[in-house]
């Protein structure tokens, strides 16, 4: 008896912190398709540094859901990029990997968007480590219209220079 119940509350135990440890994850107010994006291909291999007149202050990560197959031949880019690629900024408030991340934008690819390139934007912020994400409120529009400038390469900014 005294064994059971010494293994009845291991498990309770052990099942709440698994919990806990999901539902922080999911607590976080990031979408569920980018879950474990820094474990995707990262296409820049330096640390993007803020620049002047650079939307996303701060220090800048870049990931991508594909394989180097699906985005490389020999060391040039395969453009355009494929329905259902998703690219991940992280953006952190100093260049170390444990500093607070500040923003997140996603890119999705998705049939259908002419007017964005046929790309879906969405940012998300928050106030501190300990906060969940929200999503910022902004017209599509206005990302692609920095976007554009970016058109030999299917309006992505960062080029893969992870080889």
């Amino acid at each position: 008896m005294k064994q059971y119940l010494i293994f009845t509350i291991t498990f309770l135990i052990s099942s709440l912190f698994i919990l806990n440890v999901f539902s922080q994850n999911l607590s976080l107010g990031l979408p569920e398709d980018i879950d474990g994006y820094n474990k995707w291909i990262r296409l820049n291999k330096k640390i993007i540094r803020p620049r002047a007149g650079d939307p996303h202050r701060g220090f800048k990560r870049v990931y991508v859901n594909k394989t180097k197959k699906e985005l490389v031949t020999g060391k040039k880019l395969n453009f355009p990029y494929k329905d259902g690629t998703i690219i991940v900024k992280e953006v952190r408030e100093a260049s170390k990997q444990n500093s607070k991340i500040v923003l997140i934008s996603i890119m999705r690819k998705l049939p259908g968007n002419e007017s964005t390139g046929g790309w879906d934007f969405i940012e998300y912020t928050r106030s501190s480590q300990d906060d969940s994400f929200i999503p910022l409120q902004f017209p599509q529009e206005a990302c692609y219209s920095c976007h554009q400038g970016a058109s030999n390469s299917d309006s992505v900014w960062t080029k893969f220079n992870n080889f």
